[in-house]
């Protein structure tokens, strides 16, 4: 997770600055509605890379065994076009997701947090609290989750992993000890009200990646100060800036920037202890160019085998 959250700042480094190709990404679903395809390419010409991610993700989780989200990250040569790695996409995508939670923790977390709130128990939420464990001293993880089930199991595989105390938590009424907020859900409506957050707090929301989607009060985002992973596709495709724009909550752009803006100090940060600060991010195609490219160089320096696994 260190390595990756570092992956994260060349990323959004290479975003921002232009030094990448990333195409908008390609998203159908199918006639029967059951299964959303997303195809994400990325290219950076200096290191003739080109990475490339299909994804598959169910519109109804309830399937045992079976991840909601799977599919395949591709490496490909740009001046030969030969295929050189092929990963996990499922693993990789919420390893980078999470890390990228870790980068805005990094940057805009209060650096005394120490209570982190995590809403949603699925893969993405796993990396999310690795993330955040990276960045700050966490003592205190609470959880919410609408399946208890879920959440219990949840618990007793991070308990196993991290010296944090793990809470269930079946309402907000606990919300405001938080000082770090994650967001990794699939809602259509906002998960907790402004005024069920404390100031000072730091936000991560990386769910709400369709017009439809929704986990963040829009008040929250009006009087927040709010960063992006990329600034088009957020305030295109997340239901939270749609809207909050429709109700006329907020305006067009609501944001101070994207967080590469951010690692090219082209942006400021916080500056009070006081201020609300939001990540949003939606998932760009760089973020797994650069997370499976390391993975890839380092394989190779390594000396491993086709057959290697770095995630075990």
């Amino acid at each position: 997770m260190p390595m990756a959250i570092d992956a994260m700042y060349k990323a959004f480094s290479l975003l921002s600055s232009g030094d990448s190709y990333v195409p908008v990404r390609f998203v159908t679903k199918l006639p029967s509605g059951k299964l959303l395809m997303l195809f994400k390419p990325a290219y950076v010409e200096n290191d003739h890379r080109v990475s490339v991610k299909i994804i598959i993700q169910r519109e109804k989780s309830g399937i045992l065994g079976i991840p909601l989200i799977q599919g395949a990250v591709m490496v490909i040569d740009s001046e030969t076009g030969e295929l050189l790695s092929v990963m996990d996409g499922e693993y990789l995508t919420a390893l980078r997701t999470g890390a990228a939670s870790g980068l805005a923790t990094r940057f805009f977390a209060r650096k005394d947090a120490q209570t982190l709130a995590l809403f949603g128990c699925g893969a993405q939420g796993t990396t999310q609290v690795e993330a955040i464990t990276c960045e700050r001293d966490i003592k205190k993880v609470l959880v919410f989750d609408r399946n208890s089930d879920r959440a219990c199991s949840f618990l007793e595989e991070m308990k196993e992993k991290l010296n944090v105390d793990m809470v269930y938590c079946k309402d907000t009424s606990m919300l405001m000890e938080a000082d770090i907020i994650c967001t990794a859900t699939d809602s259509t409506r906002p998960l907790f009200r402004m005024e069920e957050v404390k100031k000072g707090t730091h936000i991560n929301a990386i769910g709400s990646f369709q017009p439809h989607m929704q986990e963040l009060d829009p008040y929250l985002i009006r009087d927040a100060k709010v960063y992006v992973d990329t600034a088009d596709a957020c305030l295109k495709e997340s239901g939270d800036f749609i809207k909050a724009r429709l109700e006329g909550i907020i305006d067009d752009y609501p944001i101070v920037g994207e967080i590469g803006d951010y690692c090219l100090n082209k942006i400021i940060g916080r500056e009070s202890e006081d201020e609300i600060t939001i990540f949003k991010s939606v998932g760009v195609a760089i973020q797994d160019y650069s997370v499976a490219t390391d993975i890839y160089n380092f394989s190779l320096t390594k000396g491993f085998g086709y057959e290697m696994n770095l995630f075990e």
